[in-house]
């Protein structure tokens, strides 16, 4: 018996570390001598999972449940596995065994929590992610959750205490900066620290045009038709930069337009979607004022689809674009609407983006060298069932 232990607690030592031929090999010998043992077919069931076979997962998971139903990490775990197999109905389940079990099983609320979440039940998954963070108040990503869940349900001051407190756990993650900055309206950045950008959009990269789409999104549309409309001697020829190209969704709106397609992005894992869908000839991971910097009037048009809602001051990035564009180049963009009373030029919304006023928009540019060609209000997509208004800019560079 105490071998047989050993060499479970030998196999769970290799596991651990990485060593995941080693650990297979003896969990393989645990269950030659106990083909019932519920542990070594839970973590081996666990290790089969980080091998990508999620099926054979699911059926060691289970046999250890039917043999230590009261195991509530097992439960867990096997909810985990449903999940990337899309079975959410099961998965919800099996997390929901796992919190009957163990109240205080703040990963198994969380877990459920993104469940419940995913089938719209905000204001159920907003009930989960607080008993997460009760139990276990260093469980960072469930305020990210919450905060999020809060937002969708209208609940801005909640938002900006939720996202205050994960800011003091995590002074440095950027996402709770940025956030905490916008529910609370203190301590509001110029624009986007590049961090931000960058985290956030990697991690939506995959899902991002499906998500757009579902939105509405007209940008990318919006911009290279106005781009096409604007005729210009020696069209056919022009170089076109795609500032802030994301996963590349102007691309083949832009490509008829031009001899020459550059794309630039801080989101490698936008860059890379770009890089997939094609049509440009050139894409670049930077942040796009440094990069137009780099590149003296090297360009004919400069289009921004809802990229500048990042940044709330805009000297820096139009004077940088004015610098980049060749004489007579045009700028096409989109903003979000800054609308209402005030003095504001801009401002950060509660959902992480900026607003702009026209009359700002329209000082800054010929400040930076611009003249103004055109400068009217679009609805750029819909977000919680409201049209989101937005500016839609064309301004030429005029001769210094």
């Amino acid at each position: 018996m105490f071998e047989q232990q050993m060499t479970l607690a030998d196999a769970m030592t290799a596991h651990q570390s990485g060593r995941l031929a080693e650990a297979a090999a003896g969990y393989q010998s645990v269950l030659r001598q106990r083909p019932t043992d519920p542990d070594a077919l839970h973590f081996y069931g666990l290790l089969v999972f980080q091998r990508g076979e999620s099926l054979d997962a699911v059926k060691l998971i289970m046999q250890s449940l039917s043999h230590a139903p009261g195991n509530p990490h097992a439960w867990n775990n096997l909810g985990n596995v449903l999940a990337t197999q899309d079975k959410l109905a099961e998965a919800k389940e099996a997390y929901r065994r796992a919190t009957l079990l163990a109240p205080t099983l703040s990963e198994g609320w969380y877990n459920l929590g993104v469940c419940v979440q995913d089938e719209g039940a905000f204001a159920e998954a907003t009930a989960h992610f607080r008993t997460a963070i009760a139990h276990q108040p260093g469980l960072l990503r469930a305020y990210e959750s919450l905060g999020r869940m809060l937002y969708r349900l209208g609940e801005y001051e909640q938002a900006a205490q939720i996202y205050s407190a994960w800011l003091q756990r995590d002074p440095e993650n950027p996402i709770a900066r940025h956030m905490a900055a916008a529910t609370s309206g203190t301590n509001v950045p110029a624009r986007a620290d590049d961090r931000y950008i960058a985290t956030t959009f990697d991690r939506h990269a995959a899902a991002f045009d499906d998500n757009l789409q579902r939105l509405g999104y007209r940008a990318p549309e919006l911009v290279a038709a106005t781009l096409a409309g604007f005729d210009a001697p020696g069209a056919s020829a022009r170089v076109i930069l795609d500032a802030g190209c994301g996963t590349g969704l102007c691309g083949p709106l832009l490509r008829p337009c031009c001899a020459r397609l550059v794309g630039v992005d801080l989101s490698a894992g936008m860059i890379e979607q770009a890089r997939r869908r094609g049509g440009y000839d050139e894409l670049a991971v930077g942040e796009l004022c440094a990069f137009m910097r780099a590149r003296p009037a090297q360009f004919d048009a400069i289009v921004s689809a809802d990229t500048l809602v990042y940044f709330g001051a805009l000297e820096e990035v139009c004077s940088a674009a004015r610098f980049a564009l060749r004489p007579n180049g045009v700028f096409v963009f989109t903003v979000e609407a800054l609308l209402g009373t005030g003095n504001a030029p801009h401002q950060l919304q509660v959902h992480g983006r900026y607003a702009h006023r026209d009359s700002y928009l329209r000082a800054v540019l010929e400040a930076s060298g611009f003249g103004i060609l055109n400068l009217h209000r679009e609805t750029l997509r819909m977000e919680r069932h409201q049209e989101v208004i937005g500016h839609l800019v064309t301004a030429g560079a005029t001769l210094p």
